[in-house]
């Protein structure tokens, strides 16, 4: 047991995203470990509060809204200074949250080595390990080095067993779940980089229906429930894109055959869970942000010099690390789980 360094709080900071959130979860894990009797604080975007409230072992998580202005920053500042917070850990280190670290006067400041943001740590961790890449909840948990845990990527801890007691579920929820071979499909990526395409989806979906398979359709941005409404109707499947909350899509992906889709923030949700995973990953690299489990995991990729990318511009001009995944690759992946 470790002792530690200040008093009986802790405060960690990840505003966004919700992979990013959920890659925190082996440093909450570690951190229980060392200090089980030390009460953990988690500071998260309103946005992102149904998946905080996931996270084990947070005696409170405090949520923020996305835009602060002086009055609400000093509130903040109020709230965390009365609680008493002496050490904040930031996952981030990002303009928001590195601010958010300074207002709370803490002793003990630990974030990324980051230009021009520097100054609201006292302590400070680079953000690359060498030259090969390395995972997200690899780099998030090197931050409790400072408290004197030693972390190494081999002795990481899986995701525990999470539970979501008291989840409303609608009528057409509890009848979806009835229905047998079934496959969630998270219909778009939240990015233009990581879309597989329309047409892709359509062709899968059609070859699954054909073998008397379900397929539930998710999604929450407006380009994927258009697709929703637009392939629900016409291949007449379960479109539940922009209708459940995060508990509840974790309820339908946990009573699934498959889940598949593209790196994004509900594949690591579904991640979470034991059903297996088919993932596409694009522009990213599985060993920087792939799904941090082991068991029935299947990534489809295709291997290219220019990944990983920055996402912002495609040298070739039709994101090929992703169009050339073919839709019988992809089939016959999803399907081995089935049979």
């Amino acid at each position: 047991m470790k002792p530690f360094p200040q008093n009986n709080h802790i405060l960690f900071i990840r505003l966004r995203l919700l992979g990013d959130i959920i890659f925190t979860i082996p440093s909450l894990q570690i951190f229980k470990e060392n200090f089980p009797g030390i009460k953990v604080y988690y500071v998260v975007e309103e946005q992102f509060k149904e998946i905080g409230e996931l996270i084990p072992g947070v005696h409170r998580l405090i949520v923020v809204p996305r835009k602060m202005g002086l009055k609400r920053m000093w509130k903040f500042r109020k709230d965390i200074r009365n609680i008493g917070i002496d050490t904040v850990i930031d996952f981030h280190s990002g303009p928001k949250s590195a601010q958010l670290t300074r207002l709370t006067g803490a002793k003990l400041r630990i974030g990324y080595r980051t230009a021009n943001r520097d100054w609201a740590y006292n302590r400070l961790t680079p953000r690359d390990f060498g030259a090969a890449p390395t995972h997200s909840v690899y780099n998030q948990a090197k931050l409790l080095e400072h408290l004197g845990i030693a972390v190494r990527m081999e002795s990481l801890p899986q995701y525990p067993a999470i539970t979501i007691p008291g989840i409303p579920i609608s009528p057409a929820l509890k009848e979806a779940i009835k229905k047998e071979k079934k496959v969630v499909i998270h219909v778009g990526a939240g990015n233009p980089f990581r879309d597989w395409g329309l047409e892709n989806f359509s062709a899968l979906i059609s070859r699954l229906k054909e073998q008397g398979i379900t397929v539930f359709l998710i999604g929450s941005g407006e380009e994927e429930k258009k697709r929703g409404n637009y392939l629900g109707g016409r291949l007449g499947v379960d479109d539940f894109t922009g209708k459940l909350s995060a508990a509840q899509l974790f309820y339908l992906i946990s009573h699934a055959n498959v889940y598949f889709g593209a790196d994004s923030g509900p594949l690591h949700l579904a991640s979470l869970t034991p059903v297996p995973l088919v993932a596409l990953y694009g522009p990213n690299i599985p060993e920087i942000s792939g799904p941090w489990r082991k068991k029935d995991v299947d990534i489809i990729q295709c291997p290219m010099a220019c990944r990983p990318c920055t996402q912002r511009k495609c040298i070739y001009g039709i994101i090929p690390c992703m169009k050339n995944i073919t839709m019988d690759e992809v089939y016959e992946t999803i399907i081995r789980y089935i049979r």
